[in-house]
């Protein structure tokens, strides 16, 4: 049975437009604080469907983006421009990426073997500080990123080095940032929606296993849900 670690705040939305917009005011604040104080910031971001309005939100913001490193949180092992794209999404989302205004790690372009690309970003993330700023989302199934349930073995390998590669079946394998980058973020966030993704939340101290969300949940730093009731 696990107990989080660290302190878990809930902050309950009615919708996803309200809970995508006081996440980007949230994460525009620390990205100002964080610019103040050290003259740079690292943000990672999840694909998918969900976090769409929170970009377009946060691209919104007046902030020195020329100063912030972004970065996916994981990505498919496909072209930039396929549908299936996170980067596709993140660019077509957030204007400053866009716009050629924010630094940009990108997943793609290290060649057409997942074993080098996975080798080639980690060694690119090697020499990186700790992200400083995590925006995760959840899938009904306890993953994030992609680390999945049951691929334990995959990214749960030492020495940790950064970058997992998940195979889910029947579907394009994948490039994730691994348990360690991702828990050892200095502020992270979850970004859901709906019933049945709070209860998988809310089920975490009477799990017998952990699930791959439990990495966030059981974070001693603690972690922000924005929860959404639709």
């Amino acid at each position: 049975m696990m107990q989080p670690q660290g302190p878990v705040a809930w902050h309950r939305f009615a919708t996803l437009a309200d809970a995508s917009e006081a996440l980007a005011e949230a994460v525009a604040i620390r990205l100002r604080a964080l610019l103040a104080g050290q003259g740079k910031a690292s943000l990672a971001v999840p694909g998918g469907t969900t976090p769409a309005r929170f970009l377009a939100a946060l691209g919104m913001r007046d902030l020195a983006w020329e100063k912030v490193t972004l970065l996916p949180t994981d990505e498919r092992f496909v072209t930039a421009d396929e549908a299936a794209s996170n980067e596709r999404m993140i660019r077509a989302q957030f204007a400053p990426l866009r716009e050629g205004r924010v630094r940009f790690l990108s997943f793609h372009g290290h060649g057409q073997d997942i074993q080098a690309a996975a080798a080639v970003l980690a060694s690119k993330l090697a020499s990186q500080p700790p992200l400083d700023l995590v925006v995760s989302g959840m899938g009904a199934d306890g993953h994030i990123a992609s680390l999945f349930p049951g691929e334990e073995a995959r990214f749960g390998a030492r020495p940790d080095s950064g970058i997992c590669i998940a195979t889910p079946p029947g579907l394009p394998q994948r490039l994730s940032l691994s348990p360690a980058r991702l828990s050892g973020a200095g502020w992270a966030s979850l970004l859901v929606s709906g019933a049945q993704k709070e209860a998988v939340l809310k089920a975490a101290p009477d799990r017998p296993a952990p699930l791959p969300v439990d990495l966030l949940l059981d974070r001693p730093q603690g972690l922000d849900v924005y929860w959404a009731n639709e």
